[in-house]
């Protein structure tokens, strides 16, 4: 009932959204019928066809405004409505005349319109559709024979359906261009009042992170401040103009910061250092106070030609005994500046300075409040995770939050072959390090792991000078790079390598954190390395490296509940070396357990991969083959008796071979639970070994 329903419901969607479709195929096939040709003709049908269509169009383009949310199928809805119009227009045609109809224009506005506001493809299916069905209408309905006129109509009807297709492509492609440039010069100029107010050593240029929000809100906050105390100041000294001027380490350049002005005609920068009275007032640190200054003065920097400034005074901006820019103030009125003016000037510099020392300290808190739950984060998800590929998810995880890059891969270090193996990598050229292995060489990799410090010192790399791995698998394009060592006890176990494409990635400020989870990480590898170690050592045995009893014991209820549950067949195959006692009284019990670790190898190396292996216990072995039935398990067990005895051990008695006899037993045809399969198969090994030896046989 539940599937009828749902029939149902499936039917009544396709309809609903092939309604329109369906009107436009009638409305079509009209059209092609020749319905409208006879105006004169004319009447009460033709009136309530076209009111249907004005009903089906107006609800199916009110659907299409009220669902603003789009989506991969709405392409198709535009192309519903093309149709819809396509069909009416042609109705239209014929009611003045068919082809020929001096109307005949208006097919040019609809498939411009609707190219222009439709997915690419959609515009091609409705040009091709227009001219499929003018070409009949022309051909078959009209009858004509004159090829010309409908060559000509389909050169224009492609003309303006390409046209308006490419044209609008420009224009969508020309005002993302555009809104990409504004966000890259918007997050330029962060970067730089960032660098200029001292925010962060190193501004990240990675795409939108916390830090950016974080920097984009502090500069906010400074040019607020700074305006609103240059303001105060123009307002209560008469200024004209009030700039703050600030030294751009990159280029060591003085540039605007904040002003206020009244003046239209102020130069962006940046500034020479020793440019003006300006100039002189940062290079020297002393104040610069200019009376009676001819109209037409040109030595202000900050503005384009002369002005009419009579007086001038600039103080200089000092912070930790070092010069770092300069407050500046202009009048138009001759009304030189006053020691107590000059005094309110230097009283303001030192609390611009308070207010950006105050948001560095929010940045450096703020910043540090994220990395400190970044690395509490991590720590947690590190001591949780008990195998290796949780902890390098967790830490990887943990490092791009700590710090944008490109790639980040992980390796471990073998100390007693000096050996280097990849275990992760993820990023840009991550694929040529899939299991990458490499001994100790003149690698960062190899001398970060040797010194136990990270590499390179400052975070610059140069894939031509410098080797991350090996010589053939470098990191090309990147120009930053940190290689952390994994120490445990001073042991080293790995490292944890970062590199990006820009450059100063890895600057002072990230690096401490870096190192952090670096050490955390290390130790999370180290105890999941024990947790695999014993988890190996409950569930394997020690001399053939087969599953011991207890783990097979759970594999076999597991995987006999499964073949309950679904109806599958399981086999299990039990074999037993012939006559083991006498091989270890004859050759000793070392020769003993060369030969049962040969058999070991043998089962594994015959088993499917969905099979178990396990040493039951003394010689003998079981074998569990999952959706394997009697015939199945037999060819298996044969293989693993002609095997066995196909090999010749060396003694210091001389050669050696021996005989094995297996058991079989299959579910559900010869038991139906756990214990009763198991002295099935018990069973048929004990009929083997009464039967000879050297043999397989079935419960």
């Amino acid at each position: 009932m539940t599937q009828l329903v749902q029939a149902a419901l499936t039917v009544r969607k396709g309809m609903r959204a092939s309604f329109g479709y369906l009107a436009a195929l009638a409305l079509g096939l009209l059209d092609l019928l020749g319905v409208w040709s006879d105006n004169r003709q004319l009447d009460a049908t033709h009136a309530i066809v076209f009111g249907a269509w004005l009903a089906v169009f107006g609800q199916r383009a009110f659907s299409r405004i009220r669902d603003e949310r789009r989506n991969p199928g709405e392409s198709w809805f535009d192309l519903e409505q093309g149709l819809l119009l396509l069909t009416a227009a042609h109705a239209v045609l014929q009611l003045f005349g068919g082809l020929r109809s001096p109307l005949y224009p208006m097919l040019y506005v609809i498939i411009a319109f609707a190219s222009s506001f439709s997915e690419r493809r959609t515009g091609r299916v409705l040009v091709l559709f227009a001219l499929a069905f003018e070409a009949l209408l022309y051909f078959v309905t009209e009858a004509a024979r004159d090829p010309k006129p409908f060559a000509l109509h389909a050169i224009f009807l492609t003309l303006f359906g390409l046209i308006n297709v490419i044209f609008t492509q420009a224009e969508l492609t020309r005002v993302r261009l555009r809104s990409h440039r504004e966000r890259e010069q918007e997050k330029r100029r962060i970067q730089d009042d960032t660098r200029l107010f001292r925010l962060a050593t190193t501004p990240t240029q990675a795409p939108e992170r916390d830090d950016d929000k974080l920097f984009r809100g502090s500069v906010e906050e400074v040019h607020q401040a700074l305006f609103w105390n240059l303001a105060l100041l123009k307002r209560t000294l008469g200024l004209h103009s009030a700039v703050l001027l600030l030294r751009d380490e990159n280029d060591e350049k003085l540039r605007i910061v904040e002003l206020v002005t009244d003046s239209d005609d102020v130069r962006d920068g940046p500034f020479s250092p020793g440019e003006g009275a300006v100039g002189a007032c940062y290079q020297r640190g002393l104040v610069m106070n200019l009376e009676h200054l001819r109209p037409g003065y040109t030595g202000l920097c900050y503005y384009r030609g002369p002005v009419q400034v009579r007086s001038f005074v600039a103080v200089p901006v000092r912070e930790n005994g070092q010069n770092i820019g300069a407050l500046c103030a202009d009048r138009i009125d001759d009304r030189p500046f006053t020691p107590t003016e000059e005094q309110t000037l230097s009283g303001a510099v030192g609390h611009l300075l308070r207010a950006l020392e105050n948001e560095r300290v929010f940045v450096q808190l703020e910043r540090s409040k994220r990395e400190h739950m970044v690395l509490y984060q991590a720590s947690q998800a590190l001591g949780a995770a008990l195998t290796e590929q949780a902890v390098l998810d967790a830490a990887l995880s943990a490092a791009s939050q700590i710090v944008a890059h490109d790639f980040a891969a992980v390796t471990h270090y073998d100390v007693e072959t000096a050996q280097h193996s990849v275990r992760r990598a993820v990023g840009e050229g991550a694929q040529q390090l899939a299991n990458l292995s490499f001994r100790d060489n003149t690698s960062l990799t190899a001398m970060a792991v040797q010194n136990k410090h990270y590499l390179p010192y400052r975070g610059d790399f140069d894939a031509n000078s410098q080797i991350v791995y090996t010589r053939n698998t470098n990191l090309d394009g990147m120009c930053s790079l940190l290689i952390l060592p994994l120490c445990v006890r001073e042991a080293p176990i790995g490292t944890l390598a970062l590199a990006a494409r820009r450059k100063d990635a890895f600057g002072r400020d990230v690096r401490p954190a870096l190192q952090v989870l670096a050490n955390q990480m290390a130790v999370a590898l180290s105890n999941a390395a024990s947790v695999a170690r014993l988890e190996e050592l409950a569930t394997t045995d020690g001399l053939t490296g087969c599953y011991n009893k207890r783990y097979f014991n759970e594999e076999l209820k597991q995987r006999l509940q499964a073949a309950q549950r679904f109806g599958r067949k399981l086999s299990l195959v039990i074999t037993d070396i012939d006559h083991f006692k006498g091989v270890n009284d004859t050759y000793g019990h070392h020769t003993g357990d060369v030969v049962i670790k040969e058999l070991g190898a043998i089962l594994k190396r015959l088993k499917r991969e969905t099979d178990v292996v396990a040493r039951f216990g003394g010689e003998e072995f079981c074998i569990l083959c999952e959706e394997t039935d009697t015939k199945g398990a037999i060819q298996l067990a044969e293989r693993v008796r002609q095997e066995l005895a196909d090999t010749v051990f060396e003694t210091e008695l001389g050669k050696l071979k021996v005989q094995c006899s297996l058991g079989v037993a299959t579910f559900p045809a010869d038991a139906a639970d756990k214990q009763a399969l198991f002295q099935a198969a018990d069973k048929a090994l004990y009929v083997a070994k009464n039967s000879g030896r050297n043999r397989v046989c079935a419960a």
